[in-house]
């Protein structure tokens, strides 16, 4: 009877759950709108009408966002800066600077908040996607309650479309297999082409088409750049709208890796900058104030802060040192100016289809400039901040080409930042006050004038909706949707007197935290040395400041004592934002969320007992999900079939900036250990592989000296055996593991065997990490 009942309970529940879906199918049926023809027996006795596409306004404009990375407010050419930016000069010169606009400190944050219209730590991309916490404002998943600007556009009847860098999602959600809820598809973006992390290779990036990867980009080509390859692909998808549907707007979203390092160039704009940054970062900085003011972008009367603490004056280095970082500046600019070019070439593809005038464009950066290079600047931005000069000056002459990964000195984002103070992920001016420029031949009046409100990314959402034409939706999808933070700024377009009708916003990251209000500014710098990530700062320990930034615009006289009540009134207001936008906890100790990451890969790892499978075609493969090859003892078994191929790659973890791959040349099986682009070893069979079915195996046993002792044996014959000179490796989170491939850059620069091993060639794959305290 028992058998029965649970029998019968097995086949009910499908039952009752497939009735429930037939009721919902008829309830959506229902709710749709009635057939507004008739229908009679024959064709002939009934009258057709066809369902109505959305549509939106008559003669709507179309929308057009370049968000560049890591750009600070005093480093494009109309800002002030000293980097050719001849395409946002004409932009600015014919449209609208807005000289007190803001960002978050960081990228994922802005992105979220630039595409939603809503407050970051509010749709749960409080920090960076990749230090996701289990706290509602970390999750780095943006709910369905704060639909952004590709879903409501493209409910209008917009087409959209998504370029360059899209890294406001989970990184174990970035493979071929999704899920794609919070990549661009998923967030209302029809097509997509660019990459999913917070940096790229730029000669040699991983790449999507949608949800394809593309893996043929900068192979056998020296003059690829992923800058030029988005341009190209955001002018044939113009030129392909005004052919085909020339009467439907479209959104684009342009947002580059220029100027993120690492700070790639081609080389004719790297020779362009020879000699023009040797004056040192700190006569730049005054050269940038003195333009700043001829421009009216900040008081004549107008000083610099102080020099930030602990960074070296251009005066103090070595002339060889000065050298390297006039040379890393260099990059930066190159970049920058090429990446202005690119965006010329997109303005001129809409002039050719006729849709310059009717193209509302915005640009802006994401945050300030960027002192993660550490004191020294870095050959590679993955030691994060950790470069020395000794690492750095042997790649002098090939800093910004394709044998680097370089960010630059710690000493170029404060003068990028001028006239502000701090840099990227601070909470103070110098953290989020960025350059941003408003053009729209059609709709503007004023031509060449600033715009002194302020105003955050937050507000660029409902400015292009206000402008448009179209409401923000109260529900999409069934999904009722949670307010906008941010508020139009079309009432500043005409007036530049117009008082500021935005009332307060915070900003917080990993612990810095501050908010601005009515033309006051109260902040806490919890860790004022990006590059010293790993630091462990008390909050106890730091103190709030005051700045009555209306006048002092750089937070340069400290008001705390004089005004202690306006201070407690702007804590309380700070404690007010922070808890209706899911601010705490604040991730105020950054090992910990690492650790806690750490964990969780962890956890998958003892989940699989140590050992991962690949089947053949397996490629990819992200590394928050990939084999953790860097950190313990492990051991690799490839078998391959009974064939021919003699070269190419076996399996590859990681790039040119750190990695591991075992390949085949001239059928010789060759072991190489990338230590972040800083030195390479291989360890290499001296004969080809036996004949026939062959089971490849690869022994890697870190040492205490941070090296490693590697053995190679095919069937169990010892091949070859030696030690690696530095490992573990820390590997780019850009970079995958692959099968059979080695696509993105190669861990091995130097070989010159093909980057794909040839089909049908690996029957199996498995790698067992051996665990401390685990059963051997």
């Amino acid at each position: 009877m028992t058998t029965d009942h649970h029998r019968f309970s097995a086949t009910a529940r499908p039952l009752g759950l497939i009735l429930q879906v037939l009721a919902l199918m008829v309830s959506a049926a229902a709710a749709a709108a009635p057939f507004a023809g008739t229908i009679g027996k024959t064709l002939g006795e009934s009258t057709p009408a066809w369902p109505e596409s959305p549509h939106p306004p008559q003669d709507a404009p179309n929308v057009l966002i370049w968000l560049m990375d890591d750009v600070g407010y005093g480093q494009v050419n109309s800002f002030g800066g000293l980097v050719e930016t001849d395409t946002l000069d004409g932009l600015a010169q014919s449209g609208l600077r807005f000289s007190n606009f803001h960002a978050t400190p960081l990228c994922s944050p802005t992105r979220a908040a630039l595409l939603s219209g809503r407050n970051p730590h509010a749709v749960g991309i409080g920090a960076h996607a990749n230090t996701a916490a289990g706290f509602p404002g970390y999750t780095a998943r943006i709910p369905k309650s704060a639909a952004g600007i590709g879903r409501i556009l493209k409910d209008q009847g917009y087409a959209t479309y998504a370029l360059g860098k899209w890294d406001q999602l989970p990184s174990e959600h970035v493979s071929a297999l999704g899920p794609f809820d919070y990549w661009p598809s998923g967030q209302g973006f029809e097509h997509f082409y660019g990459f999913l992390h917070y940096d790229a290779n730029h000669f040699r990036p991983h790449l999507w088409r949608d949800h394809t990867p593309v893996t043929d980009k900068g192979v056998g080509d020296p003059d690829y750049h992923l800058t030029a390859d988005l341009a190209d692909q955001a002018a044939g998808w113009i030129r392909q709208q005004a052919s085909l549907r020339p009467e439907q707007p479209f959104l684009m979203y342009w947002s580059t890796g220029a100027v993120h390092a690492p700070h790639h160039a081609p080389t004719a704009y790297l020779e362009k900058y020879r000699g023009k940054f040797d004056m040192g970062w700190n006569a730049a900085r005054e050269l940038i104030l003195a333009r700043q003011k001829k421009l009216g972008l900040v008081p004549a009367d107008t000083r610099l802060p102080p020099w930030p603490e602990g960074v070296p004056t251009w005066d103090s280095l070595t002339a060889e040192q000065r050298r390297l970082a006039a040379r890393a500046m260099e990059a930066f600019a190159a970049m920058l100016d090429h990446a202005d070019h690119q965006f010329g070439r997109i303005l001129k593809a809409l002039e050719e289809a006729g849709e310059l005038d009717n193209t509302i464009i915005l640009v802006t950066s994401d945050n300030g400039a960027s002192a993660e290079g550490g004191l020294a600047g870095s050959v590679n931005e993955i030691l994060m901040g950790r470069g020395t000069w000794e690492d750095n000056l042997p790649f002098l002459d090939a800093w910004g080409g394709p044998d680097t990964y370089p960010h630059y000195p710690v000493g170029w984002a404060a003068a990028g930042n001028t006239p502000f103070k701090y840099y990227k992920q601070s909470a103070f001016e110098g953290g989020h006050r960025v350059p941003m420029v408003i053009n729209w031949p059609r709709g503007l009046a004023a031509k060449g004038e600033l715009r002194p409100q302020f105003h955050h990314v937050n507000d660029i959402l409902p400015t292009v909706l206000d402008l448009v034409g179209i409401t923000a939706p109260s529900a999409v999808a069934g999904v009722t949707q949670q307010p906008m933070d941010g508020i139009s700024f079309r009432y500043a377009l005409a007036d530049p007197q117009a008082p500021d009708r935005k009332k307060v916003q915070y900003f917080e990251l990993w612990g810095n935290h501050g908010l601005w209000a009515d033309g006051w500014k109260a902040n806490l710098q919890l860790r004022p040395e990006p590059w010293n990530i790993f630091s462990k700062p008390r909050l106890e320990d730091a103190r709030w400041e005051l700045y009555h930034v209306a006048e002092d615009i750089n937070e340069r006289v400290n008001l705390a004592a004089s005004y202690p009540e306006k201070l407690a009134e702007m804590q309380a207001l700070f404690h007010r934002e922070a808890e209706r936008n899911n601010v705490y906890p604040l991730l105020d100790d950054l090992g910990l969320v690492f650790a806690a990451a750490r964990e969780r890969q962890l956890s998958d790892l003892e989940a699989r007992g140590g050992r991962y499978t690949y089947l053949p075609g397996t490629a990819r493969v992200p590394m928050s999900v990939a084999p953790p090859l860097g950190d313990f003892p492990f051991t690799a078994k490839v078998t391959l079939r009974d064939g021919a191929a003699t070269d190419g790659v076996l399996f590859a973890q990681g790039g040119s900036d750190g990695g591991v791959a075992l390949y085949l040349s001239g059928g010789r099986p060759i072991l190489v250990v990338n230590h972040l682009g800083l030195s390479l070893d291989r360890i290499e069979a001296a004969g080809a592989l036996p004949a026939g079915s062959v089971t490849l195996e690869v022994h890697l046993s870190p040492l205490g000296s941070g090296g490693a002792e590697v053995r190679l044996r095919a069937n169990g014959v010892l091949l070859a055996e030696g030690k690696v000179s530095r490992f573990p490796v820390r590997m780019g989170p850009q970079e995958t593991f692959d099968l059979g491939a080695d696509y993105g850059s190669q861990v091995d620069p130097d070989r010159s065997v093909d980057q794909v091993i040839a089909e049908g060639l690996i029957q199996h794959f498995e790698v067992d990490i051996h665990r401390p305290g685990a059963d051997s």
